[in-house]
C-alpha cells in the first residue's frame, strides 16, 4: 500500500531551529526534500540557504528574520535545488517561540513540497481521513481556515500541514482539528494577538 513517504512529489518536512545554540533539527522528510539520506549531513542555516534558488534567498532571509525578531507566523514560497540538482517548489511556514525573557529562542515549522498540484490528492486523503476518523466537515474546514489565516497560505497547504502534523505527532486528525478549533476563539479580556501562541501550543505540544 502506498504511503505519503512513498510519494516523492508530496514531501512535507518538519524543522526546528534553536537560536541560543544555533542548532537545527530536520525530520527525515526534510533531508529528503534537499536530496539527502536522513542524517547524512548536519543541518545548518548555511546548508539550508545554499539549496535555495539565488533569486529566492532574500525571501528566505526575510521570512526567517521576521520569525527570529517577532516570533510571529511567517510563510514564503521558495525554489529548492536538491543535492542532485532537482528543483522543487516549496512553501515554508513556521513561527517562533519566546523564552521567559520574551526573546525568541526557537523557530519551528514545516516545508511543504508543492511542485505538483496536490489539490485532488489532498481532497481524497482528507475525505479518507474523515471517513476513518469520522471527522466532521465543519471541524476540518474550521481548522484549515485557522491555519490559512494564521500563515497566509491556501487551503491545500493548510490541509497538508494538518495532515503532516497528525502523522508526525501520532495524533488523530479528528482530535487535532478539534484542538485547533478550540484554541482559536479569543476569550473575553484576552488579547487577539496571542492567537498564534495558542495554535502553536496545539501544533507543537512537546517541542520547545
Amino acid at each position: 500500500m502506498e504511503t505519503e513517504d512513498d510519494r516523492t512529489d508530496e514531501i512535507t518536512g518538519v524543522f526546528l531551529h534553536r537560536l541560543p545554540e544555533d542548532t537545527w533539527w530536520w525530520s527525515d522528510e526534510m533531508f529528503r526534500l534537499f536530496g539527502y539520506e536522513a542524517d547524512a549531513v548536519t543541518p545548518t542555516a548555511k546548508l539550508l540557504r545554499g539549496h535555495i534558488h539565488a533569486e529566492d534567498q532574500p525571501r528566505l532571509d526575510s521570512a526567517l528574520e521576521h520569525g527570529r525578531t517577532t516570533g510571529n507566523p511567517f510563510s514564503c514560497y521558495l525554489r529548492v535545488v536538491g543535492a542532485t540538482d532537482t528543483e522543487r517548489s516549496v512553501v515554508l511556514v513556521g513561527d517562533g517561540r519566546a523564552g521567559d525573557d520574551g526573546e525568541v529562542v526557537v523557530l519551528r515549522g514545516f516545508a511543504v513540497d508543492v511542485t505538483t498540484s496536490v489539490q485532488e490528492e489532498a481532497r481524497r486523503t482528507a475525505d479518507s481521513d474523515i471517513d476513518r476518523a469520522r471527522v466532521s466537515q465543519q471541524d476540518i474546514d474550521l481548522a484549515r481556515g485557522v491555519l490559512m489565516a494564521l500563515y497566509g497560505v491556501d487551503p491545500d497547504i493548510a490541509m497538508r500541514v494538518l495532515r503532516r502534523h497528525s502523522q508526525h505527532a501520532n495524533v488523530k486528525l479528528r482530535a487535532l482539528a478539534r484542538s485547533v478549533c478550540e484554541a482559536a476563539p479569543t476569550a473575553p479580556g484576552r488579547p487577539q494577538h496571542d492567537l498564534h501562541q495558542r495554535i502553536a501550543s496545539v501544533l507543537y505540544p512537546d517541542r520547545d
